[in-house]
């Protein structure tokens, strides 16, 4: 079962924000894609859990930090940063 990813407000603005500042921009957008797609199918063993629900996950040269809606089946991007 895949699970849906969505990107809240703030994670939108730290991607468009981290790709202007990137020289690759390419990088960074593919970087994208794959969290999404890497978060679709078992995000809980996709990434590593910080505490209280947080979870992270690395697809260089992004961090992103999501919560998992198991109920339903929602993994939510709350922030990006670059690493």
């Amino acid at each position: 079962m895949n699970y849906a990813v969505v990107l809240s407000l703030e994670a939108v603005e730290d991607v468009l924000r981290i790709t202007v500042a990137c020289k690759s921009k390419t990088a960074v957008t593919d970087a994208s894609k794959r969290l999404q797609l890497a978060l679709q199918d078992d995000p809980s063993d996709a990434g590593e859990h910080l505490s209280e629900g947080l979870c992270y996950i690395d697809r260089e040269p992004l961090r992103a930090f999501f919560t998992i809606d198991v109920d339903e089946m929602i993994v939510e991007i709350v922030s990006v940063k670059q690493v």
